[in-house]
């Protein structure tokens, strides 16, 4: 099973955060795993990036730090753990390093501290201050708009390529306009959505935050509708990107869109082997544990074989669809959050459809 990974995702603090946003998944993963927090510990690090150079699938790996917020490590974290994988890769890789965070915590030493080290950050906004604030909070319910804007900029003025990520909740999935329009005043550069979903809470029928197909699908294509009639190609979003280089035959990036599961990996801060970050609430799924056993026997046990084959058996039941080059059959790990197996149709596949016949139209103006 050479030349198996391209993704790694570490979560240093598994999901503990100082944030107490409303619909955050991570939330809901604390009581479903009742998981401790704590920090990955050093020898961790070192068995995991000891283990996985003979599985890369390329001489090139991007590793993302997850949450939680990860920032939470501290600093010296970051320094001893990148030394280490340096040591480990001993120059043979190009290693990318990303980190996904709420930005609260950034100011002047954690961006030098990113600059210094080549770390690439990706900010979670939600849009304007009024948006943004009714729902991501501080556990004490206070505002974090302006200190995650204040880490935003700290990264730009440094000249680091900086993501962002906006959730798209019933907190704001009406308002793409008033969006769009921040978007071109606070000069974002690039970003990205992610549709909410409350997996407890869906199979219930009982979604607080979570969005309907019909609510992402309208949501995709008037905000499409907003970016592409403005014409600016500095602003990049990389769902539309995507579903344009897919159109015109190039390559995709996003995870989910490409049956990303088969080629990443993820670790607790226990070392505990997962699919992705996001399956961590989910222990029968762990593929085993980089302290316990070495990464080759984890990539042959029994639930790496369960795991992969159901993931790509789900897959296969998409082909003949016209749309499957593009959309790889969606996000295997929201299929087997919401109905227990990889089987069941992707739940924003309708979405996903009229997204694509919507871009579809606008570029080639049929």
């Amino acid at each position: 099973m050479e030349g198996l990974l391209v993704k790694l995702l570490i979560t240093p603090v598994d999901f503990d955060c100082n944030m107490n946003c409303g619909y955050c998944y991570n939330g809901s993963a604390r009581r479903l795993c009742e998981a401790p927090n704590q920090i990955i510990s050093e020898d961790t690090i070192y068995r995991i990036f000891d283990q996985i150079v003979p599985f890369l699938k390329s001489n090139q790996l991007v590793i993302i730090w997850h949450g939680g917020e990860p920032l939470l490590a501290g600093q010296d974290f970051y320094k001893e753990a990148l030394k280490i994988q340096k040591q480990a890769v001993n120059g043979r890789y190009q290693i990318t390093n990303c980190i996904q965070t709420n930005g609260t915590l950034v100011d002047e030493s954690w961006a030098d501290l990113f600059a210094e080290l080549k770390i690439g950050p990706s900010v979670s906004v939600d849009g304007p201050a009024h948006l943004h604030d009714s729902i991501r909070t501080f556990i004490n319910g206070g505002s974090t708009y302006d200190l995650v804007m204040r880490g935003y900029r700290l990264f730009q003025v440094r000249d680091i390529n900086t993501g962002m990520l906006m959730v798209i909740s019933q907190n704001n999935v009406r308002h793409p306009e008033e969006i769009w329009n921040w978007v071109v005043e606070q000069q974002i550069p690039h970003f990205d959505f992610l549709p909410c979903i409350e997996p407890e809470l869906w199979r219930q029928g009982k979604q607080k935050y979570g969005l309907s197909s019909e609510e992402v699908a309208n949501f995709f294509v008037r905000f499409f509708d907003l970016w592409f009639d403005y014409g600016d190609p500095g602003i990049k979003i990389r769902t539309f990107r995507d579903a344009i280089k897919g159109l015109i035959g190039g390559r995709v990036n996003i995870c989910s869109w490409k049956a990303g599961c088969l080629q990443h990996i993820s670790f607790d801060a226990s070392g505990n082997v997962f699919p992705c970050a996001r399956y961590h609430c989910y222990p029968e799924t762990a593929l085993g544990n980089i302290q316990e056993q070495g990464f080759s026997g984890i990539l042959e046990s029994k639930t790496t074989k369960w795991v992969h084959e159901g993931i790509a058996e789900g897959q296969a039941k998409c082909i003949k669809c016209k749309w499957n080059a593009i959309c790889g059959s969606g996000c295997p790990f929201l299929k087997y959050a919401l109905h227990g197996n990889w089987s069941e149709q992707y739940v924003h596949c309708q979405p996903r459809q009229v997204l694509f016949n919507h871009v579809q139209k606008r570029i080639f103006k049929q």
